[in-house]
């Protein structure tokens, strides 16, 4: 009881304790690691993020300049655009801008649609502008193509610059123009032609789908048919709400089966996180990378856009003076973009511990071997490797990307600490 009988109005009562643990939990065993480097197992590209809002915001520079980015997805803003055409916004200009730094920089990149002219949806002015599964009107898809071709050849003559890719974002489930798998197909034979009759090089990204559960089977009719392949460059899905192994394991079989990229376009775990802010913690910066490797290491992706690196679900925060800060949730970002080298080969590895999961990448003699641990600190003895000095960084809710004192591989073996919910990342000394 804090207070034992009656109490007066105002009265205050207060109760202090110390709290502490009494079990004391044994340390975990040694997590076994094995690496194999005998054969690459798939290539990836590496790692980038979504930049399809808010480019003119000071994030959006601060993580194009300070990380480094292997894959892009902007927005087409067509409901801007067509009120605009003759004279573009700043909104449009930052996206093209952008692009513009993309292409300088040697980055593919994606370009997506959310929203349309309501002239052009079956229910015209009938939903709000989040109304879901709107659907294009049959009759008004000249006017659709017009719109796109019009956007892309104005970035093409004006900023020198040309989408990779294509897509209509989620449109499995309608976010927020609807296609079924029959009229996706169908989108991809008029849109690919249409883009290819205008001489551009931008290629259809065939699904673009959310979540990851199942939702390959989206792609499957456009995958079937032989016409609308010849438009097609790239599979992408997102994984908002997470899935199971098989289900990322599904989306790398159908890549691997059409012999296509595949992308992560949209990698991020809580799509209701926006509300709530639980996005900006360390916490929500381990099950990003604890989704990351998961994929890897079943998904076997190309290429992989967070979302985003602009000021939504921001890697960053404003400090005193404006000055941009990052968080945690930004060095964890900087394991995979910095230390993984660009254009290498995934290499199979294994661990024996469900809370410790191993990825590793290699390119010529530079390798980057990713170990995340989600449970209590432990060793973790790594076996396979190429003998030589290895550089850690290691990153904890307290610290990070930290580099640590450089180990020695021996016989292919080496031992390395894993503090409590951390991020080691091993780099090949040359």
């Amino acid at each position: 009881a804090v207070l034992s009988g009656n109490m007066a109005a105002n009265a205050t009562a207060a109760l202090t304790a110390d709290l502490r643990l009494s079990d004391k939990t044994p340390a975990p065993p040694a997590a076994r690691l094995k690496l194999d480097t005998s054969r690459p197992w798939y290539k990836i590209d590496g790692f980038g993020g979504n930049y399809c809002w808010s480019n003119s915001s000071p994030f959006s520079a601060y993580t194009l300049k300070n990380l480094k980015v292997a894959w892009a997805r902007t927005e087409m803003k067509t409901r801007q655009w067509d009120t605009q055409r003759d004279n573009p916004g700043p909104e449009i200009r930052a996206d093209l801008e952008r692009m513009r730094e993309f292409q300088t920089m040697g980055i593919p990149y994606v370009i997506s649609i959310w929203w349309l002219p309501e002239r052009l949806f079956t229910d015209p002015y009938e939903k709000t502008r989040s109304g879901n599964f709107r659907l294009v009107d049959p009759a008004k898809w000249d006017e659709l193509l017009d719109l796109l071709g019009s956007y892309l050849l104005f970035a093409k003559k004006e900023y020198g610059v040309e989408p990779d890719l294509f897509s209509f974002n989620e449109a499995n489930r309608g976010v927020y123009v609807g296609f079924t798998a029959a009229t996706h197909n169908e989108a991809i034979k008029r849109i690919g032609p249409y883009f290819q009759k205008l001489g551009l090089k931008t290629k259809m990204l065939l699904a673009d789908a959310t979540g990851p559960r199942d939702t390959h089977r989206f792609a499957l009719e456009a995958a079937s048919d032989p016409e609308a392949l010849r438009y097609v460059g790239a599979i992408g899905f997102h994984t908002w709400g997470a899935g199971t192994l098989q289900n990322y394991k599904d989306w790398g079989d159908v890549a691997e089966w059409l012999n296509l990229p595949l992308l992560v376009t949209e990698l991020g775990v809580d799509a209701a996180a926006y509300h709530t802010r639980s996005w900006d913690s360390y916490h929500y910066g381990l099950r990003e990378t604890h989704l990351t490797q998961e994929l890897l290491m079943y998904a076997r992706p190309q290429g992989m856009q967070h979302w985003q690196f602009t000021q939504d679900y921001a890697l960053a925060r404003v400090g005193q003076g404006g000055a941009v800060e990052p968080s945690a949730r930004f060095w964890l970002m900087k394991h995979f973009t910095d230390l993984t080298p660009r254009k290498s080969e995934a290499l199979r590895s294994s661990s024996d511990q469900k809370s410790v999961l191993f990825t590793a990448f290699r390119k010529g003699n530079a390798y980057a071997l990713h170990i995340l641990n989600m449970g209590a600190a432990r060793e973790a003895a790594l076996e396979g490797l190429p003998d030589g000095a290895w550089q850690p960084y290691e990153t904890t809710e307290a610290a990070q990307y930290r580099q640590k004192a450089v180990l020695r591989s021996n016989a292919g073996a080496l031992r390395v600490g894993l503090p409590a919910r951390s991020f080691v990342t091993l780099t090949a000394i040359p």
